[in-house]
């Protein structure tokens, strides 16, 4: 079994691949030529004609196999109107019968296997429509009544637009489909002879024109017998006390059966319905006569849509006049007395008597009293409509009504001023009262000058006033309050305000006083103003020395004082970077103004003045000394000798009561190889035992030669021992005391130590020991 299915298949795909190999071989083994497409009889015909549509295709190929060609009608280029497929060369398309709707461009479109081909398009015009065919019932009618009409044409195609005309007036237009319009009402209202038909075109198809009218159908109307009378009793002027009126139809009998219960009578009187019946005959009303009776009345008849009209005119001669309600004075107070008098002007004299007249006084509906007469006293309690009744014969009349209401005289007024009183500004004032009948006259004094005046329908007025340059210029403004002219004014007492005054100036000083404070110290900065009222918000700003005051301020504080004019601000401590520019603003709500820029300048403490004063003599001392060390060097090098150096004694300056001083000069040649640092600097040997300093002292005697007898030696043993120099001047001062002193050429050493205790002055081995001082 599944041998067999793998066998059936294995054959189906041989068959399919042999298929797609057989259609490869023939799509390159044929060629369309040509597709024709043939209109018969033509290509203008009239509409009910026969037209036929005749495809030819030539094909050219190679193989003996039939090809099979897929036909296509078009209708103007897209609508396919007939599709075949056919092995054969051409085909036909029959329109039976060719309608205007028909009317068009012509496309054959012919396809083999993978190639498709189209012919030229053939256009075909299909002249004339159908003539619809028209119904119509029924064909007698009454005026008025409608008629159904249908205008059909099934034959056509497409959107059809249906015309119907009565008496040759075109009523109506409709857009249907086949087969056309079916039963559509139409209301005749012209009695006679009415003629009915109508005709189409297609839509969109203005080549096709439009068809020929379709028959027409007469209609009779006839002419509906509905005649509406009016009549009056009495029939001229109505002296009585009634009036009758009746609207009826006379030919009532005359109207059809089925048309009488649609009829309806209306009886009105200026656009007002008095009486109205359906189905009958008559429609009649009954009046009791009085002014507004008088007039023009109408009596319509109508059935559905059919109205017919009469009208007439009554005149009434009324028992007496509508009464009147007068209360005098016209304008009231409250407290005044007041009266309410109802009275009729006109009177039938020959009907009626003034006496017989009764009066009834009314206040809210509500009777208060019968007579003509009301007196009262002005309130709210008497406020109220006024109005009364008079009665004659059973005839009653009401008067219109009067409104009264007691005016307020307006309460003494209350002036103020509105948000705040700033010196040399305007301002607002509100003049307001609690109460009092509107509209209410406010006047704005100043002094005995009228300074505004505004009639208002409310208790308060506002008004601008101009400003004042000082508080007790308030006291001139007053406020008068009327609602009368012939009452007095009531007066308010004198305004009362705070009033504030702006800042004049603000005043910028220090402590310590002047442009300059010592670096460490506090600055003290007190801002004031002379005239400002409180609260006051000072401001101080600084800025840094050199930079504009507008652009680079930095605030510092700011402060609201509530009452008093000055603050101030303290810069603790103050640094070289604080010096610079400062400055305060004071604002309160009326103004604000900004001091004078103060510069301030930051000088050093006095401990950094001392030490940069110290530093600079110290500096100028090591500058000295270098100079002098130069110059000794330069004087040195100029007098030594060659030999060894000679030292010479000479005696020191004495004081009063300082031991003999001895001045030892050394004189040598500078060596070539000598230090020179060590030049012209004292030159002190270790200490020795007691016979060498005996021989040296014998040594010292002998070359002083008689002018010291004796060299007294050093009483301090603990201090150091000079470095010898190796060459060079240089000045050896002993005393006998405890003084020392070492004089080198110009300059005192008073830092060099003295010999220790026990010690012998020696001098240094120079170039030449043995040589002796001159």
């Amino acid at each position: 079994m599944a041998l067999s299915e793998v066998r059936v298949k294995a054959l189906f795909a041989g068959l399919l691949l042999l298929w797609h190999v057989d259609e490869a071989q023939l799509s390159s083994a044929f060629t369309i030529d040509q597709v024709n497409l043939t209109l018969v009889p033509g290509p203008a015909v009239e509409t009910g004609t026969n037209v036929r549509l005749h495809c030819h295709v030539q094909v050219s190929h190679s193989s003996e196999q039939r090809l099979v060609h897929s036909f296509s009608f078009l209708l103007n280029q897209g609508q396919v109107i007939y599709a075949k497929n056919s092995s054969d060369s051409q085909v036909e398309y029959s329109l039976t019968p060719a309608r205007a709707a028909n009317s068009g461009r012509y496309t054959c479109h012919v396809q083999v296997l993978e190639k498709e081909r189209s012919s030229q398009e053939q256009r075909l015009t299909v002249s004339g429509l159908m003539t619809p065919v028209l119904t119509v019932t029924p064909h007698v009618i009454f005026e008025g009544q409608e008629v159904k009409v249908s205008c059909l044409s099934p034959n056509e195609a497409g959107s059809l637009i249906f015309h119907l005309y009565v008496n040759g007036n075109l009523i109506r237009t409709e857009t249907k489909s086949p087969p056309g319009v079916e039963e559509v009402k139409v209301k005749l209202t012209k009695p006679g002879e009415t003629q009915i038909h109508c005709k189409m075109n297609i839509l969109g198809n203005y080549e096709a024109g439009v068809s020929n009218i379709s028959n027409v159908e007469r209609v009779t109307v006839r002419e509906l017998e509905v005649t509406p009378t009016i009549s009056f009793d009495p029939p001229f002027d109505a002296k009585g006390d009634f009036l009758v009126v009746d609207c009826a139809d006379v030919k009532f009998n005359d109207i059809p059966r089925d048309a009488r219960s649609k009829l309806e009578l209306f009886l009105t009187k200026d656009g007002r319905v008095l009486k109205q019946e359906g189905g009958k005959e008559k429609c009649g009303l009954t009046l009791r006569t009085k002014s507004g009776d008088s007039g023009t009345y109408v009596c319509k008849a109508e059935i559905e849509n059919l109205q017919k009209t009469v009208s007439g005119r009554a005149l009434v001669a009324e028992l007496f006049s509508v009464p009147e309600v007068r209360v005098t004075p016209s304008v009231v107070f409250e407290g005044d007395n007041f009266t309410v008098f109802c009275s009729v002007q006109h009177v039938a004299d020959q009907r009626v008597n003034q006496s017989v007249i009764s009066y009834r006084l009314f206040r809210n509906q509500r009777e208060l009293q019968r007579g003509q007469r009301y007196m009262a006293t002005a309130g709210s309690a008497h406020d109220g409509g006024y109005f009364c009744l008079a009665e004659a014969k059973g005839i009653g009349k009401n008067s219109t009504e009067t409104i009264v209401k007691a005016k307020m005289l307006p309460s003494t007024p209350s002036i103020s001023a509105e948000g705040a009183v700033i010196l040399g500004r305007p301002f607002k004032v509100s003049c307001r009262t609690d109460r009092g009948s509107l509209p209410i006259t406010f006047t704005l004094m100043r002094g005995q000058r009228l300074a505004e005046q505004k009639q208002v329908y409310a208790l308060s007025a506002l008004f601008n006033a101009s400003a004042v340059g000082r508080k007790a210029e308030l006291q001139e403004f007053s406020c008068h309050a009327h609602n009368e002219a012939t009452r007095p004014r009531v007066i308010s007492m004198p305004l009362s305000a705070p009033v504030i005054e702006p800042v004049s100036r603000a005043m910028l000083t220090l402590e310590p006083f002047g442009g300059g404070v010592t670096e460490g110290l506090d600055l003290k900065l007190t801002c004031s103003v002379p005239q400002g009222s409180p609260p006051l918000t000072f401001t101080f700003y600084h800025s840094p020395q050199g930079a504009p005051v507008s652009r680079q301020q930095q605030q510092l504080t700011q402060t609201r004082v509530p009452g008093t004019n000055r603050a101030s601000y303290t810069v603790r401590a103050i640094t070289r970077h604080q010096a610079g520019q400062y400055q305060c603003h004071v604002a309160n709500v009326a103004n604000n103004k900004s001091s004078s820029v103060i510069h301030v300048h930051v000088k050093l403490a006095a401990w950094k003045v001392a030490l940069m004063t110290v530093c600079v003599i110290l500096l100028v001392a090591a500058i000295g000394v270098l100079l002098l060390i130069l110059i000794k060097r330069g004087t040195c090098s100029c007098t030594r000798t060659k030999k060894a150096g000679q030292l010479s004694v000479k005696p020191a300056k004495t004081r009063s009561n300082d031991p003999q001083r001895v001045s030892l000069v050394l004189e040598e040649q500078p060596a070539p190889n000598a230090t020179p640092g060590m030049l012209g600097r004292s030159v002190w040997s270790e200490r020795m035992s007691g016979s060498d300093s005996d021989s040296q002292s014998g040594e010292e005697d002998h070359s002083v030669e008689g002018q010291h007898s004796q060299v007294p030696q050093p009483l301090h043993s603990d201090m150091p021992t000079p470095t010898p120099p190796e060459t060079g001047e240089c000045t050896a001062l002993m005393t006998n005391g405890t003084d020392t002193e070492y004089s080198q050429v110009q300059t005192t050493d008073a830092d060099i130590p003295t010999q220790t205790e026990g010690a012998s002055l020696e001098y240094a081995q120079l170039n030449h020991s043995d040589s002796e001082p001159q």
